[in-house]
């Protein structure tokens, strides 16, 4: 079981952007509505990211992007012959450095029959070009049924700006 968690890659992964106008532009420019105004202080998760996922069993590395639409693709590990694993979620800004980001992961063997799933909710902190997160995590055999709950926790860097799903 540690060898399919091990694929879990969750990872992560949020670009904090300000985007609120210097003070001279802000001179020219109109003010902007409260709503608006206030999605500008929060973080901006679009780009590549990779690092490393830590739960009890153990560690693994993962990449991922996060696209400025709300979802999220994993990039890597990519599978091989003998299989592998798969993933998409979406994420969402929860405050000027913060935000959330589920995700399911699908394992499969090399004739792509599904063997398990991993699901996961992260919390996630944006320092910089760097975030950590710390969430829940669930294995799930091929027909659904929860296998294995446990603490989830990731380190990600930025690579690029640009998503890549």
């Amino acid at each position: 079981m540690s060898r399919s968690l091990g694929a879990l890659t969750l990872v992560g992964a949020l670009a904090l952007v300000p985007l609120l106008p210097s003070a001279a532009g802000a001179a020219e420019a109109p003010a902007a509505a409260p709503v608006a105004a206030v999605a500008q202080l929060k973080a901006a998760p679009v780009g590549v990211w990779n690092g490393s996922v830590s739960f009890p069993a153990g560690e693994v590395e993962a990449r991922v992007s996060f696209r400025a639409n709300g979802t999220l693709c994993l990039i890597a590990p990519p599978p091989g012959p003998d299989g592998g694993v798969e993933g998409q979620g979406t994420w969402r800004t929860t405050g000027r450095n913060t935000f959330t980001f589920t995700v399911k992961e699908r394992f499969f063997d090399g004739a792509g029959n599904t063997t398990g799933y991993l699901r996961a909710t992260h919390r996630a902190t944006l320092r910089g070009d760097r975030f950590t997160t710390v969430g829940e995590g669930s294995f799930h055999d091929a027909a659904g049924n929860e296998q294995d709950s446990f603490p989830v926790t990731s380190q990600m860097r930025r690579e690029t700006r640009a998503d890549a799903c």
